[in-house]
């Protein structure tokens, strides 16, 4: 049995892929998870086979930091993105973090459940659809993409992780004040590094400085 889990800050979405994969013989959801903490907290309790993410879980910057965090942490459990974005860009981004498919949320049964069965047996996923997208890839999208690094837009978590790294505070000690896990912070902090574009928390805090999201 291929062991599912659904991330989607939607409910409404899940119980639709859930209705989805429902009666299927060989693929079971398991998980539905609604934050990207709680995706963390149960692929660290329960073994997965295949998370379905949505790749702006919340926001896109946090889905793709997500998944390089699943298939970096979890190198067994695969990646299919779910998304309304068909940007080539964005398909290229999500594949260097790992993911083993594509899909865009007007899939269907058929292709929903090809892609897990296929992402399971080691392979990746693209349909025609997402093939002909990056066969396509025109210039400007790369640019846009490529624009919107200048200044990052952050969550709220992000917003409050990057204020206590601003003020000194250890991974345990934003942990205990933040009511999460120490894993949660370093989440949020390795997506700080790679929305900033930066190797280490000094130059983050630098960065950030500069750019008047701190004082």
């Amino acid at each position: 049995m291929i062991r599912v889990l659904i991330a989607d800050d939607h409910n409404v979405f899940v119980e639709g892929i859930e209705s989805l994969i429902s009666g299927s013989e060989d693929i079971e959801v398991r998980e539905r998870c609604y934050t990207v903490e709680s995706v963390m907290e149960r692929l660290s309790n329960a073994e997965m086979d295949v998370v379905l993410l949505d790749i702006s879980f919340p926001q896109i910057e946090a889905g793709l930091g997500l998944c390089e965090y699943i298939t970096q942490t979890y190198p067994t459990v695969k990646v299919i993105a779910l998304t309304m974005h068909d940007d080539a860009s964005l398909i290229k981004r999500v594949v260097k973090k790992g993911a083993k498919g594509y899909l865009l949320k007007n899939t269907t049964k058929v292709e929903l459940l090809q892609a897990i069965r296929a992402v399971y047996q080691e392979k990746q996923y693209f349909n025609e659809t997402i093939t002909h997208i990056l066969l396509n890839d025109e210039p400007q999208s790369r640019k846009s993409a490529a624009g919107v690094a200048l200044k990052p837009k952050l969550t709220p978590r992000e917003s409050e992780v990057l204020a206590l790294i601003a003020q000194g505070l250890t991974t345990q000690q934003m942990a205990a004040q933040m009511f999460v896990s120490a894993k949660a912070v370093e989440f949020h902090r390795s997506s700080l590094l790679m929305k900033f574009g930066v190797p280490n928390t000094a130059l983050l805090i630098k960065t950030a400085m500069e750019l008047h999201l701190i004082a």
